[in-house]
């Protein structure tokens, strides 16, 4: 094979440099290119849009170099070409748009005004809400977006609870509603319309979705927080350490055993105040003692856990039941209580008349809706009474689970 001479390496060399230094040039954006032809523009549509929109320009001469290209509305430049070619380009209308004229710059090329563009007031939602009139959302329900410029076209726009589309049922300028779809998950409604999207200000809690959903079903549950601590549950007024709990608990006379009031104490020693409280000290006994509270709506169907962080000063003559039962008209009694749910039994391994053995921890329940419905949860005390060193029992907070 016969080797290139020095000076055909040098002239193959110059020839790649030439090549390169061409291409280069065709490459490089240079703004002050007066050569290119002139511009044509034969229209644009649509006329009028939303911020977002996308607007398409048709003309000639444009090259096929977007950053070569200056488009403003009103003043405030496109940043989002979607497509460019030689005679026609598609661009998004930018957020700071207003009604005003529509300019093309290509290189040094200027058309001032290709005509008028309007920019539509985008939409606003100011409230959503339920069928039960809060946010509380489950799926299937008619949600109503209260707020403006929605329009009366629904296939114009696309509704979505936390990404997931929902179904159209009205639409009037000032109101929509929407079928909440199957499986969102807890978080905003979004508008999207004319390529922009709105964000509604309401979270919208989907309860059928699994984890805990103790804030949407019961109320004055302890208030539990990352470290398993809390404010305590509330009472109603009064004074003095044993008072009665506030709604919606229901507090039957037998759990009232301090001369009409009890089930909630004021134990300050237990690092907080606000408990679901019994003590028998004072021979002060307690006989199918019941506390519970229906669930503010009916659960859906599946399993569920209840956790209760309690401490237990109960002695092993005497009980104390957490309790789930069908419907919201209470818990049963011992001699029933194999008609509810499910229960368990929380611990009475105290000596009879000490307050030792103790217990401080948590006891879960599981339980199975068939059906949709709602169920109340629960105590069940009876716990003897005796005149020194008597039963204790304190719940400390409640929590509701849908597995």
């Amino acid at each position: 094979m016969k080797k290139l001479s020095f000076r055909y390496k040098i002239g193959i060399l110059a020839l790649a440099s030439i090549f390169v230094a061409i291409v280069s040039c065709q490459e490089e954006y240079d703004p002050d290119l007066v050569t290119y032809p002139e511009i044509t523009v034969d229209g644009f549509s649509p006329s009028e849009g939303y911020p977002g929109s996308i607007v398409t320009i048709t003309g000639s001469n444009f090259g096929d170099r977007f950053e070569a290209a200056k488009i403003s509305f009103n003043g405030e430049l496109v940043t989002d070409f979607v497509s460019y070619q030689e005679n026609i380009m598609e661009v998004r209308v930018p957020q700071g748009a207003t009604n005003g004229k529509l300019s093309v710059q290509v290189w040094t090329h200027v058309k001032d005004s290709i005509g008028s563009y309007a920019v539509k007031q985008l939409p606003k939602m100011d409230s959503t809400k339920a069928e039960n009139g809060s946010n509380i959302t489950f799926p299937g329900d008619v949600v109503t977006i209260i707020g403006s410029n929605f329009g009366i076209d629904a296939t114009a726009l696309v509704i979505t609870f936390n990404g997931t589309t929902a179904e159209i049922v009205s639409i009037q300028d000032n109101e929509i509603k929407v079928i909440a779809p199957e499986g969102f998950a807890t978080g905003y409604i979004d508008l999207t319309i004319g390529g922009s999207t709105v964000v509604g200000s309401t979270v919208m809690i989907n309860p059928t979705a699994s984890g805990d959903i103790t804030p949407y079903f019961l109320a004055n549950t302890g208030v539990v927080d990352a470290q398993g601590g809390g404010f305590g549950f509330s009472e109603d007024s009064g004074t003095g350490r044993y008072r009665i709990l506030s709604e919606p608990w229901i507090t039957n006379s037998a759990g009232k055993n301090k001369s009409g009031i009890g089930g909630w104490g004021r134990e300050q020693w237990n690092g907080r105040e606000g408990y679901i409280c019994w003590e028998t000290w004072g021979n002060t006994p307690v006989d199918n003692g019941i506390i519970y509270q229906p669930t503010s709506f009916a659960l859906p169907v599946g399993s569920y856990t209840i956790t209760l962080n309690y401490y237990s000063e109960t002695q092993m003559d005497s009980s104390v039941y957490l309790e789930v039962a069908a419907g919201g008209n209470g818990i049963p009694n011992l001699a029933n209580i194999s008609t509810a749910l499910a229960s368990v039994m929380l611990y009475n391994g105290a000596t009879i008349g000490e307050t030792s053995p103790s217990f401080a921890g948590e006891a879960t329940l599981d339980f199975t809706v068939e059906t949709s419905q709602v169920v109340s949860i629960g105590f069940l005390g009876n716990l003897k009474g005796r005149d020194s060193k008597g039963n204790y029992f304190l719940g400390k907070w409640i929590k509701l689970v849908k597995n």
